[in-house]
């Protein structure tokens, strides 16, 4: 009686009790009704923040940073926050080649990794239904005690990449799109930072996409 699936095709009316649908395996058929955060975008849990359309030179990571696109989840915020795409495009034909990438910081009041000096605030804007956001997304921030691979000796934190343009000039602008697929979670006192691999001189809009789940 208990986990029996229907094989076959249905075909029911509103306000009719029907059993799952099964296919020949033994397996349970299931069929999307809306996007992946339809759900969180309906509660008011989806927001997007983005530079100005004139962009930020993104800077190459180091270990005292003077960042210039910042996802900051504070400690107090109540929050799990689930990045959900970065997108970026080049503000010049011209691109130099390198790669942009994540720094991920966590455990910041422990590691003396607050950031300092944040300015230019990126405002948090619903991609759904209303809602308020917990997070401070920033174009400038001083971020400290970070580690990355052969820089300094502090806090070790990640680096997660997102791709890059080619040294290319064209008559068409570069641009990138890196979607997350829940494979990053920033719980409170946490960051993640926008950073080059390589120097670059070339502006470029930036917008980020997240979900936040009360914890």
């Amino acid at each position: 009686m208990f986990n029996e699936v229907l094989v076959g095709n249905q075909k029911n009316s509103d306000g009719v009790v029907s059993k799952a649908r099964g296919g020949k395996n033994g397996e349970q058929i299931v069929s999307g009704l809306h996007g992946d955060y339809y759900e969180a975008a309906s509660r008011g849990q989806v927001f997007t923040a983005s530079t100005v359309i004139a962009g930020v030179v993104v800077p190459v990571a180091a270990a005292t940073l003077n960042s210039k696109f910042t996802l900051w989840n504070p400690a107090a915020s109540g929050v799990n926050v689930e990045l959900i795409s970065i997108f970026l495009m080049a503000d010049n034909a011209t691109t130099v080649a390198g790669v942009h990438s994540l720094m991920i910081q966590r455990n910041l009041t422990s590691n003396d990794g607050i950031p300092t000096t944040v300015t230019t605030l990126c405002p948090s804007l619903p991609a759904g239904l209303g809602g308020a956001s917990q997070v401070t997304v920033a174009a400038q921030a001083t971020l400290t005690n970070a580690q990355i691979p052969g820089v300094a000796t502090a806090p070790y934190i990640g680096v997660w990449p997102l791709g890059g343009y080619g040294a290319v000039t064209s008559t068409g602008m570069a641009d990138l799109t890196h979607n997350f697929n829940g494979k990053l979670i920033l719980a409170p006192d946490s960051l993640v930072a926008l950073v080059q691999m390589r120097a670059a001189t070339v502006a470029s809009f930036c917008q980020v996409c997240w979900a936040e789940y009360p914890i």
